[in-house]
């Protein structure tokens, strides 16, 4: 037997459901539920409740919770500091959605959520959740302030660029968007400088942020942006795990004779792609390099230009990805030799398979 907490998190409370799990029959029953404050004392208090339920009969404890935008993390960081005999799992809204629907579970309130939670962390094998670095989560609270500040900067520059054009004169309301628009811009110079001494701060670091630099297209910026929303690449293990969370992963649908367009999940991190389209822009204007051969190549197969962008967008993450691990700069003659290697082992392969012999032995059969 084991015990699973399920909690909903919202911005001034969180509701939790506490379930004893029965691994044999493979049945469940809800234990209690009950709402606390997501402050410091409602912490202590969802814990203090929680050993009072499961004190008579000890078992290993699960608490699972759902990514929320932040309000999940104070708790999470406590759970993770002061209760690290506790299985403590985050998952994403869009698996425990899917995950409470496939149980039938149609309505949603922070109950039937909870509930459900609980019953996803018993049920399914989930990764412990690893905290967050101090660093890396200074780091990330920098570039998303920054980028959330260009876009009201942009939206007040359009505003200002439809009075100078409206005919209408409005010189105080100009005025005011002139002035917020230079305070805004200030801003995002100051936050500019922060993020650069934030990662100069980490001399362990150097050498793999140089790495980065050496990828063409890559700046400061970026490289802070994704290393922040990816704690330095520290939770993935493969390649194809950073392509699902940054949401560049092909979505098919196939049914029969039926084959839908293939299209990006787009189910990941905002912020990874929005950091990787300037770059990207960058090696397609430059019209150099192995990265702008493959948008030409990409670009003579089916002539749609954001979709050649996009494999652009993701083959600079993917160097990233791997110069950052192995700690080595980028060279592309090396891509290329690498290539042309990788080609010349297709073709072979292809001409073996259609040069191949029969391969039924026919030493054992006895002549009539």
């Amino acid at each position: 037997m084991i015990y699973s907490i399920g909690t909903d998190m919202s911005k001034d409370e969180f509701s939790a459901c506490l379930q004893s799990y029965d691994l044999r029959s493979q049945s469940h029953q809800v234990i209690s539920r009950k709402t606390f404050k997501n402050k410091p004392s409602g912490f202590k208090a969802c814990m203090s409740w929680l050993a009072r339920h499961t004190r008579k009969d000890p078992a290993p404890i699960r608490l699972t919770m759902e990514a929320t935008g932040v309000y999940y993390e104070s708790f999470a960081l406590f759970a993770g500091e002061h209760h690290q005999q506790i299985h403590l799992s985050v998952v994403l809204p869009s698996q425990s959605k899917r995950y409470i629907e496939s149980r039938g579970l149609r309505s949603k309130t922070d109950k039937i959520d909870a509930y459900g939670l609980a019953l996803m962390g018993a049920e399914r094998k989930l990764d412990a959740w690893k905290g967050i670095d101090p660093f890396w989560r200074k780091l990330r609270v920098c570039t998303r302030t920054r980028a959330e500040l260009l876009d009201q900067r942009t939206q007040l520059r359009n505003q200002l660029h439809a009075l100078d054009h409206s005919g209408v004169q409005a010189g105080q309301a100009e005025q005011a968007l002139r002035e917020c628009i230079q305070t805004i811009s200030s801003q995002i110079d100051e936050l500019t400088k922060l993020i650069g001494k934030q990662l100069r701060s980490r001399n362990d670091l150097r050498t793999q942020i140089e790495c980065l630099r050496s990828i063409p297209g890559i700046g400061t910026l970026t490289i802070a942006c994704i290393l922040a929303e990816t704690n330095g690449f520290a939770e993935f293990h493969k390649i194809s795990q950073l392509i699902s969370f940054s949401g560049y992963d092909v979505k098919i649908k196939q049914s029969g004779k039926w084959t839908g367009q293939p299209k990006l999940s787009k189910q990941g991190s905002k912020y990874i792609r929005r950091a990787m389209f300037m770059p990207a822009s960058a090696v397609v204007r430059s019209e150099q390099g192995p990265m702008y051969e493959l948008y030409q190549r990409l670009l003579g197969k089916h002539d749609i230009k954001m979709k050649a962008h996009v494999a652009v967008q993701k083959k600079l993450l993917s160097y990233m990805y791997f110069l950052w691990n192995r700690q080595e700069t980028f060279n592309p003659e090396k891509i290329r030799r690498d290539k042309a290697i990788h080609q010349a082992r297709q073709k072979q392969k292809k001409v073996a398979s259609t040069n191949a012999e029969a391969t039924v032995d026919t030493s054992l059969v006895v002549s009539q």
